[in-house]
């Protein structure tokens, strides 16, 4: 434990730092009073008519859980995680901390759908990354950031590994995808396992940082079938590295990157990348936006788009604003 103050959020009960302004649990502004319970969200009917399971006693409607869409906004940084229109829960997790204006930390997690107890994966890995990012980020003289990413991605594996789970014949242990970001004026690093995604989006258009570890990249890449070939196949969307005891021994990926102008970095689970083209394409829906929107709204549109085209899986977008370096400037 840290000498810092422990508080508690009023709406969730999650444990606060002393200077935290948002819950990274449940999103709400840290010293709000909790919201009031909410009734059925398909009838109206109050909150004493919800039963201990989730039902609707006046029309048998199951209700969303709590986590079910939570958005977190930090005005230069913003996050936006929904359940989606098909699954019955929400697997995907985030953290969003800011250190300054121009200094940050991200990570995305998307629990495996075939894994047990996947949310709480998700969870727990997003968070042990995130806060160790965050960490050697106050105190950059003694952090290398590359290696401080490496080191998050394992912390997330190991808080994966103690994730409480039920054993079933049929599911696999507890694991997740990751992408997580650091950045500092201007300078960024990004790690990832999995098919978890970053892009960076600016004047010149956007690209995809990330390479995804999974079949269908690696049968691409070693020209075996087209993307077009591989997009038919059952098999596309499985991957072939991931956050959990399970996983295989392999380095985590990173990249670093120096912003040469303002621009957006990007963090999303498969749940958005599934309704997109192209980085072309999601230029261009940055673009119909406009420049001058908030990331808050960015991400809120994104996910938006994800849900009318279909919402079939989880939806996760964080959204960063990126100054290019100060030094570059002067």
């Amino acid at each position: 434990m840290s000498g810092q103050t422990q508080l508690a959020c009023a709406t969730c009960g999650a444990l606060l730092n002393e200077g935290d302004l948002f819950c990274e649990q449940c999103g709400a502004r840290a010293g709000e009073p909790p919201a009031p319970a909410p009734g059925c969200h398909a009838c109206g009917a109050g909150s004493e008519s919800i039963d201990a399971d989730g039902y609707c006693t006046m029309c048998g409607v199951r209700q969303r859980a709590a986590n079910s869409h939570v958005e977190v906004d930090l005005a230069r940084a913003a996050a936006v995680s929904d359940q989606g229109r098909v699954h019955r829960r929400n697997e995907d997790a985030f953290h969003l901390e800011l250190i300054d204006e121009r200094t940050g930390a991200a990570v995305v997690c998307d629990g495996i759908s075939s894994a047990s107890a996947g949310d709480a994966a998700a969870r727990h890995a997003s968070t042990a990354a995130g806060e160790l990012l965050a960490a050697a980020l106050k105190d950059p003289a003694k952090h290398d950031i590359a290696e401080a990413m490496a080191g998050a991605i394992a912390a997330a594996r190991a808080a994966v590994e103690q994730t409480p789970w039920t054993t079933r014949v049929d599911r696999d242990v507890p694991s997740c995808t990751l992408v997580s970001a650091a950045w500092s004026d201007g300078e960024m690093t990004v790690g990832w396992v999995g098919d978890s995604r970053a892009y960076w989006v600016a004047a010149g258009g956007a690209r995809q940082l990330t390479v995804d570890e999974s079949w269908a990249e690696e049968q691409v890449a070693e020209g075996r079938l087209s993307l077009e070939e591989a997009a038919s196949d059952r098999r596309f969307h499985s991957i072939t590295n991931w956050v959990g005891a399970d996983a295989p021994e392999r380095p985590p990926q990173i990249v670093r990157l120096e912003a040469e102008g303002p621009g957006r970095l990007i963090l999303c689970s498969d749940g958005l990348w599934n309704y997109l083209s192209s980085p072309s394409e999601l230029a261009r829906l940055v673009e119909e936006l406009s420049r001058d929107a908030a990331p808050a709204a960015l991400a809120r549109s994104l996910t938006e788009m994800a849900l009318a085209r279909g919402g079939h899986d989880n939806v996760t977008v964080a959204v960063v604003d990126i100054d290019r370096p100060s030094r570059r400037a002067q």
